[in-house]
């Protein structure tokens, strides 16, 4: 990193490379996809936890709907009419 008596025109090149790479390595690294994919398994599986919930509780209409609705079926991958 540059320091000291550097000119702004310099500071500003640093600054779009680290940048640049950065983004870079956002798309392209070896963890690229990796957070998104366990963003979306925990919250597929606190919808479940969910729906078990209101089956234990004996809410079985309320658990069918929500299994069955467009939002679950998006989350889930599985076609919906």
């Amino acid at each position: 990193m540059l320091e000291g008596n550097t000119s702004e025109i310099a500071r500003f090149r640093e600054q779009l490379a680290l940048e640049e790479e950065a983004a870079r390595l956002g798309l392209y690294g070896l963890a690229s996809g990796t957070a998104r994919h366990d963003f979306i398994l925990k919250r597929m599986e606190q919808g479940a936890e969910h729906i078990l919930r209101l089956i234990e509780a004996g809410k079985h209409e309320e658990a069918r709907a929500l299994a069955e609705s467009d939002t679950w079926c998006d989350l889930q991958g599985v076609p919906h009419e």
